[in-house]
C-alpha cells in the first residue's frame, strides 16, 4: 500500500480543521459531539474557464459513455434510465484524490479526469456555482466523508476533500454499530435532497469491515420558465418499442422556443425561471427501437453541442408527458473497466494506519418528478470502502409520444447535471 499522497495533495495545504466526533447513543443513534467549521464556499481561486471547461468536458463525456453502458443492457428498452453524472464524478473525485498507482489510472480513465491541479480547484468552481443562492430555482450539492471512528485520518487528504470539495467529515462506528451508522448517512441524503432520497445505503450495504463511506447529493426544483396550463392535459396514446400504446397524461402548448432538428432528431430546450438552467429534449423522429440506437450511437459531447449550438426560436407544437422516474444503480458491474480499484490490490490512502483499503460497491439512486409546473429532481452517491483480507420557419410539431431523451444542465458552464431516457412514462 501506498502511505504517500504528496504527488496528489499539494504540500501548502495546510490543515486548521477538525473532523466530527459521531458515536451510537443508548438507542443505537449516532449523535454529533463536534462539528467540523463551515467553510461556505470551496476553494477555487485557481479556476480557470479553460480549466472548468476541462472538467465539465469529462463528466459530461462520463455521463454520455454510462449512458451508453446502460442503454446497450439486453432489458433497457423496458426501462427508463435516469442519473447525475455530476454526482457519480464528483463522489468518485473525492476518492480519486487518495488513490496511486494503476488504482488511480483506472479511476483517471473510467472518468476521464484532468490532472488533479486542474480537477480539484475547477470542481470547486462548479461547486460554488451550483450552490448559489438564486431566486429563480433550487440547486444544491453537498460532499461528505464519512470514517471509521478512532483511526486517524490522513490529514492532507482530509483537508483536500474540506478545501476543494466542501466536504463534511464525520466519524461513525462502522465496526460496532453498521446498521446505526448506515441509518445515520440514509438520514442525512434525505434531510439533503428533500426527502426524494429516503435510502441511498439499501440493508446489508454496510457491515463492520467498512472503514469509510463517500457521499454526494444533488437536489433540483425549478419552474418552466413558460409553464404548461392544468387544464391542457390531457390522455394521449404513447408508443412504446415492443409495439404497445399506453394513455400518458400529455402537457401540451404552443410557444417560441429554442428548436433545431437534423436527419435523425428533433432537439428542444425548455428553459427554467431565470434562463440559467434548462432541459434539452432530444426526441429521434423514428418511433422504433433502431431510431433511438442511432441517435444513442452517435451521441457525443460534441453532437451535444452542436444541437445547443444550432438552435433557433421557433413556434412549436409541444407536447409532453408528465412523467416520474427512480431508478437505482448498483455501480459495480458498470465499473467494471477498474477492475483492481475493487480488488484487493487496491491502492488508496485515507488514514494515516496502513490499512489496505478497496471499494465495497458504489450505489447511485435518482428520481425526477416532471409536471405542468416544471422540475424536481435529486440524485446522491455512496462510495463503501471496506478493509482487504434545421430551421424551419412554419409552426413545428414536438410531439413526445414515443421514448426520448432528455439533459438538464448548467446553461453557462454546459455541464450535464442529470441524464435520462424515458421508455415508459
Amino acid at each position: 500500500m501506498g502511505n504517500n499522497i504528496s504527488n496528489n495533495i499539494s504540500n501548502d495545504v495546510k490543515s486548521n480543521n477538525t473532523v466530527n466526533n459521531i458515536v451510537s447513543n443508548d438507542d443505537g443513534v449516532a449523535n454529533e459531539q463536534e462539528s467540523t467549521p463551515n467553510f461556505g464556499r470551496a476553494d477555487d481561486k485557481d479556476a480557470t474557464p479553460e480549466s472548468t471547461h476541462q472538467v465539465v468536458t469529462a463528466n459530461n463525456q462520463f455521463a454520455i459513455s454510462l449512458y451508453q453502458q446502460l442503454n446497450a443492457q439486453a432489458d433497457a428498452g423496458n426501462k427508463n434510465i435516469f442519473f447525475s453524472p455530476y454526482s457519480l464524478s464528483t463522489a468518485m473525485a473525492m476518492l480519486y484524490v487518495a488513490a496511486a498507482g494503476e488504482t488511480k489510472q483506472q479511476i483517471q480513465h473510467s472518468f476521464y479526469y484532468p490532472i488533479l491541479d486542474i480537477l480539484n480547484p475547477n470542481s470547486a468552481a462548479l461547486y460554488n456555482r451550483f450552490n448559489q443562492p438564486s431566486v429563480n430555482y433550487q440547486l444544491t450539492t453537498t460532499n461528505d466523508l464519512w470514517l471509521q471512528q478512532g483511526l486517524t485520518p490522513n490529514p492532507k487528504y482530509v483537508d483536500m476533500v474540506q478545501r476543494y470539495y466542501g466536504s463534511g467529515v464525520s466519524n461513525l462506528d462502522f465496526a460496532t454499530s453498521p446498521e446505526p451508522s448506515r441509518q445515520t448517512i440514509n438520514q442525512h441524503i434525505a434531510e439533503q435532497t428533500h426527502g426524494m432520497i429516503a435510502e441511498l445505503l439499501p440493508s446489508g450495504s454496510i457491515n463492520s469491515d467498512t472503514a469509510s463511506v463517500l457521499t454526494n447529493s444533488i437536489y433540483f426544483k425549478g419552474d418552466w420558465q413558460m409553464p404548461f396550463v392544468v387544464e391542457s392535459t390531457t390522455d394521449k396514446p404513447f408508443y412504446l418499442f415492443d409495439g404497445a400504446v399506453t394513455q400518458v397524461k400529455m402537457m401540451q402548448q404552443t410557444d417560441d422556443f429554442a428548436y433545431t432538428e437534423d436527419k435523425r432528431t428533433q432537439v428542444i430546450q425548455l428553459p427554467y425561471q431565470g434562463d440559467e438552467l434548462s432541459m434539452l429534449v432530444v426526441l429521434p423522429k423514428s418511433k422504433n427501437k433502431a431510431g433511438m440506437q442511432s441517435v444513442i450511437q452517435k451521441l457525443t459531447p460534441s453532437q451535444i453541442s452542436k444541437w445547443i449550438d444550432t438552435l433557433n426560436k421557433q413556434q412549436v407544437v409541444l407536447a409532453l408527458p408528465k412523467f416520474k422516474l427512480s431508478q437505482n444503480y448498483k455501480m459495480k458491474p458498470l465499473l467494471a473497466d477498474m477492475p483492481i480499484v475493487f480488488s484487493d490490490n487496491a491502492d488508496f490512502c485515507l488514514f494515516n494506519q496502513q490499512f489496505p483499503l478497496k471499494i465495497s460497491d458504489v450505489y447511485h439512486q435518482a428520481v425526477v418528478e416532471i409536471d405542468e409546473t416544471g422540475t424536481k429532481a435529486a440524485a446522491a452517491t455512496a462510495i463503501v470502502m471496506d478493509w482487504m483480507s434545421a430551421t424551419i420557419s412554419q409552426s413545428i410539431e414536438f410531439i413526445a409520444n414515443h421514448p426520448f431523451l432528455f439533459i438538464i444542465r448548467d446553461n453557462k458552464t454546459n455541464t450535464i447535471l442529470f441524464l435520462g431516457q424515458v421508455n415508459k412514462p
